[in-house]
């Protein structure tokens, strides 16, 4: 049965795919051909859609007439797995995009596809000021300590909390970097003081949060410095540091403070419905959430780091979201155009107004001093969480998040043992399945694929 719904899902996106392209072959075209007033014409992929594409078009129009030389055409290209598929159908054809962006958990993919050249191409051409960008963002996009791809929309776990709730309940505050006993204390306190009313709080099923939480560890997903020092050959997900965060959940659903929303878009949909009608208090998630809460939330809310277990240091978290790659078999001038635009968007201007609009914390370490980002987050200092849990982490192997071909089938292995986990059954039992269907995975796909540590194209 499992086999047939994989090859049914195989079959569904292949025909979206192929639906899909002809109608990018058509537009991009048509794109390529509209060369305004002898510019030169960018065309860009992106997975950027409701309020986000706005921003990001907006962004866009302010870089076209800031010069005169190029034209970006953003596109949207649908889901970042549906865009990366078109994408691997056009690589080398003249209706492949110039620029794509691409998530961090599809960075392998791109890197297999050997259809792009690395940013630091152009950095070291340019003596581009990296340092002006996170460490802890761009080291999540370096191969053999090249940058791969120029980072752009980053976020990172972190816990939101109901503080109208706390306070209407006589809960104190979460501190700012909780363990896992303050938020269990919290949770329990929370739905045993409403009666039952509210939830304490919620994770939903998402292969990427205990990633995050071994993360803050300083435990790996795979060996080999989690896929980066050498090709990753077997994961770790029954590490004591996974058991102890996937015990801890499980010990908050038996004290009945925990409510399961399960997986996919639509746990994800009814975990924030469920927080912004106040019959949840606690979640874990993207940092990106920000935007959403600063404009739904009728309430007061709080923002921590990531908890950690009791005893246990806060290591820091791997980075979320995605970055933006050239694809290397275009002319010059539109590689060239391709990388003014990266850095127009890295700007601290720029950065602000995209952390303003979306959500997503600017990567630029300047642009918390524009005026419109400072003043917004004297007015609400949780928009500084993410870069405050960013700064006191660790740059480490763990931070850098994991690397390899495989990542997408550990997710869903994981999340298979978080669905059984929340039911009841053993966590070792779960974890161990978990690693064992992994570990079958990587070993298939390095059997007949090459090493993605040699990119140095």
């Amino acid at each position: 049965m499992k086999t047939t719904y994989k090859k049914i899902i195989a079959i569904v996106a292949a025909i979206v795919v192929i639906f899909g392209l002809g109608f990018f072959f058509t537009h991009q075209q048509s794109a390529s051909a509209a060369d305004n007033n002898g510019r030169t014409t960018i065309t860009f992929w992106h997975s950027m859609n409701g309020p986000n594409e706005k921003v990001l078009e907006g962004l866009v129009d302010q870089f076209n007439k800031s010069q005169t030389k190029y034209t970006v055409k953003p596109i949207y290209a649908g889901s970042y797995e549906l865009s990366i598929m078109k994408y691997a159908n056009t690589v080398g054809s003249n209706v492949s995009p110039d620029l794509i962006q691409s998530d961090q958990a599809n960075q392998s993919m791109m890197i297999g596809l050997n259809s792009t050249v690395p940013v630091q191409k152009f950095i070291d051409r340019d003596h581009y000021d990296l340092s002006q960008l996170y460490p802890g963002v761009t080291a999540a996009y370096k191969i053999n300590g090249k940058l791969a791809s120029m980072p752009f929309n980053s976020s990172s776990s972190v816990m939101y909390y109901n503080q109208s709730l706390f306070k209407k309940y006589g809960i104190p505050d979460l501190p700012l970097s909780p363990t896992y006993s303050d938020v269990t204390k919290a949770a329990v306190a929370l739905t045993q003081k409403s009666k039952g009313a509210v939830k304490g709080m919620t994770m939903q099923i998402y292969g990427w949060l205990p990633e995050e939480l071994v993360a803050n560890q300083n435990s790996l997903v795979v060996n080999h410095d989690n896929g980066r020092q050498a090709m990753a050959t077997s994961a770790t997900l029954n590490s004591p540091e996974m058991v102890k965060s996937m015990n801890w959940l499980q010990d908050v659903i038996k004290q009945n403070a925990f409510q399961n929303f399960g997986t996919g878009s639509a746990a994800a949909n009814n975990q924030s419905a469920a927080f912004l009608a106040q019959k949840v208090g606690i979640f874990m998630q993207s940092s990106a959430m920000l935007g959403q809460l600063q404009t739904n939330a009728k309430f007061k809310y709080g923002v921590t780091f990531t908890p950690h277990p009791d005893g246990t240091k806060a290591n820091g978290v791997a980075i979320g979201g995605a970055s933006l790659w050239i694809t290397k078999d275009k002319p010059t001038a539109v590689q060239e155009g391709a990388w003014q635009f990266m850095k127009y968007l890295m700007t601290p201007k720029s950065q602000a107004t995209w952390q303003l609009g979306t959500g997503y914390f600017a990567v630029n370490q300047k642009a918390n001093q524009v005026k419109s980002l400072a003043d917004a987050i004297k007015k609400n200092p949780a928009l500084a969480v993410p870069i405050e849990q960013l700064n006191q982490g660790h740059i480490n192997a763990a931070t850098a998040g994991a690397f390899f071909s495989n990542i997408q089938e550990e997710r869903q292995n994981v999340e298979l043992a978080m669905q059984q986990i929340y039911g009841g059954a053993d966590v070792k039992k779960a974890l161990d399945e978990a690693e064992a269907d992994t570990n079958t995975a990587i070993s298939k796909t390095n059997s007949v694929s090459g090493n993605l540590l040699d990119y140095k194209r």
